[in-house]
């Protein structure tokens, strides 16, 4: 009885200190990962996996871009039949460590995640993750699109402060008016 409870303990404690299934990683460049540069310092990118095998997987594509900015993307999945070998569920996506939003349409047979204005840090190592299960032969692909800080557009909120600070600046200089008397002297 004591060598059956140590054996099966023994078995739970090597379960739990197994590896867990190793991330595929695909720089920028590779043919699972593809980046163009666009005007003013922007940047499109597409990519994707396929021919998955069955299980959870974990896939991250890593890219360094030379500025700072925000960058916003998809990426999707569908499948003929529910459950079906060409099925693939996601678990999670992640940017920079930002997580995307998941829809998941038709009872699952259609999966859109989806992150907009993520932090894209210029001179470093950014990443996409991509969590999921795969029957057997699932794929998915996706678009990013990049903007540098420089051209970024500002947001409601900042266009909200801008327009008040210049308020408050008319507003003093025109004070600044009333309050100035003028003396002409002549001679």
């Amino acid at each position: 009885m004591n060598k059956t409870i140590v054996t099966t303990l023994a078995a739970v404690a090597a379960f739990a200190v197994a590896p867990s299934a190793m991330a595929t990683t695909f720089p920028v460049g590779s043919p699972n990962f593809t980046a163009s540069p666009g005007p003013n310092g922007t940047f499109s990118a597409n990519f994707g996996n396929s021919g998955i095998a069955a299980g959870a997987f974990t896939d991250m594509f890593t890219f360094t871009l030379p500025t700072s900015g925000l960058g916003s993307g998809t990426v999707t999945t569908s499948a003929s039949i529910p459950g079906s070998v060409n099925d693939l569920d996601f678990t999670s996506v992640f940017v920079n460590g930002t997580l995307a939003g998941l829809t998941k349409l038709s009872g699952g047979l259609f999966e859109v995640a989806f992150a907009n204005g993520v932090a894209i840090t210029g001179g470093q190592i950014n990443t996409i993750t991509v969590n999921g299960f795969s029957r057997g032969g699932g794929a998915y692909g996706g678009q990013l699109s990049f903007i540098p800080s420089a051209t970024a557009v500002p947001e409601p909120a900042a266009w909200a402060m801008m327009i008040l600070g210049m308020g408050v600046v008319g507003f003093a200089m025109r004070r600044r008016r009333k309050n100035v008397t003028t003396t002409v002297t002549f001679a």
